[in-house]
């Protein structure tokens, strides 16, 4: 192993990674639905989907990252373009074509496959921000930065209008992540967050009754607080109603109470594969997807929930030292930003389902049941991958290093390390 290296062969250690969490997703979703319902449907569903996947990274590996860079802003904006007729359907009728599930609009109803564009947006936010990014230092000035900023509030709105709470509180790490990759300034960021903290209140009042009751989820597990909106409900009235307290573990907080309770059946080492009251019987909603975690946890305890865990660290880790490796600025912004995506989906996942994060409804990476998700990631890690596969050696200067001078910044000499760097 070279000195310095993290990972030996980062590209390997992501394929393996990769396999596993596939493998342990496929089991989970077998063992929950043939045991009670005696058909493996969507486990075959699936098995095709992670088939399909596998093809879908070899065809963007193969593609390669400079074909995203020369065309990130048209991605960009057909990701933007399929966002708009799901934010249209809760004013215009489309029929079966958006149907509306739990007050959402967020598939689309194509022959044999439903499409969720809000994932497909992910990876076209991530290519367009790094294709911005790339070869500009405006935004080490505040005004600047307003530009990537303003155009990532299009599909935010429009994700949220599905609503789509999930993929709104995924996207905006990530911007930040690739923001600070690529040189904006600390303090900025603070000024960005000062403003978000006084705008947060008059967002959060336009969001719906059952979204707010989500967000308080976490702090309505306190009994000591549910007792007290009880008690005085005109005082806490913003947590919920009085008879939302006294129904949440069978109401609003089921579903998290539950999947505490799986986890904690779990012990250390699980009840087992295809063991366990929440295997056998359909106790847990969204199992299969949103809380497959709890079910890990239920059948191998925390030794099974380590492991997956560490998949994820692995891929996080591997990216990181190919986005070191590279002296491509679109590359190393584009690695940057799949690992932000990963560690934030596998951070907001598996804090809802142990009550630490509101339950926003989203998969986790590899391992949820749900075809556009899995694609979504499966693309994700193809990127990776061609940044793995093309290393070009550039006679210029170390991407995003800047030093100070007086009324600009000019970019400094390159060091023998670019680990120094970055």
């Amino acid at each position: 192993m070279r000195s310095g290296r993290i990972i030996a062969s980062p590209a390997r250690a992501i394929v393996l990674a990769v396999a596993v969490l596939f493998v342990i997703g496929l089991l989970c979703i077998y063992a929950t639905e043939f045991i009670q319902k005696d058909r493996p449907t969507n486990t075959i569903k699936q098995l095709v989907f992670a088939v399909v996947g596998i093809g879908v990274i070899l065809f963007v590996r193969r593609l390669g990252y400079p074909w995203f860079a020369r065309h990130g802003y048209i991605i960009f904006a057909c990701g933007v373009f399929l966002l708009i007729p799901l934010a249209l359907a809760r004013f215009v009728s489309f029929g079966e074509l958006i149907p509306n599930r739990r007050g959402a609009y967020r598939w689309i109803n194509l022959p044999g496959f439903q499409l969720q564009p809000s994932e497909a947006m992910k990876i076209a936010y991530i290519v367009g921000l790094a294709c911005y990014l790339r070869f500009r230092e405006n935004y080490r000035t505040f005004t600047g930065l307003m530009i990537p900023i303003a155009a990532s509030f299009v599909p935010l709105v429009l994700i949220l209008l599905e609503p789509d709470l999930g993929t709104v509180l995924l996207m905006m790490p990530v911007l930040a992540i690739m923001l600070y990759a690529a040189g904006a300034r600390p303090r900025h960021f603070a000024m960005l967050a000062l403003v978000a903290f006084t705008t947060a209140p008059v967002l959060f009042f336009q969001l719906q009754p059952y979204q707010r009751l989500r967000i308080f989820g976490v702090a309505l597990q306190s009994t000591t607080l549910r007792a007290k909106l009880i008690e005085d409900p005109e005082r806490f009235a913003f947590l919920g109603t009085k008879r939302q307290a006294m129904e949440w573990e069978v109401g609003a907080g089921m579903q998290l109470v539950r999947s505490k309770i799986a986890l904690g059946a779990g012990g250390v080492t699980g009840q087992g594969w295809g063991n366990g009251t929440y295997v056998e019987f359909d106790l847990l909603p969204d199992e299969h997807n949103d809380f497959i975690f709890a079910i890990i946890g239920h059948q191998w305890g925390l030794v099974g929930c380590l492991v997956v865990l560490a998949c994820y660290l692995i891929i996080v880790l591997a990216g990181l030292e190919l986005a070191a490796g590279t002296h491509d600025p679109f590359a190393r912004l584009l690695a940057v930003g799949v690992v932000a995506l990963m560690a934030t989906q596998v951070t907001i996942n598996v804090g809802m389902t142990i009550g630490l994060m509101p339950i926003t409804g989203m998969t986790l990476p590899f391992v949820s049941y749900g075809g556009s998700s899995l694609l979504t990631n499966c693309a994700a890690i193809g990127l990776l991958l061609s940044v793995a596969r093309r290393k070009p050696y550039m006679l210029s200067k170390q991407p995003f290093e800047f030093e100070e001078t007086i009324g600009r910044d000019v970019p400094v000499r390159p060091t023998p390390s670019y680990r120094k760097h970055f």
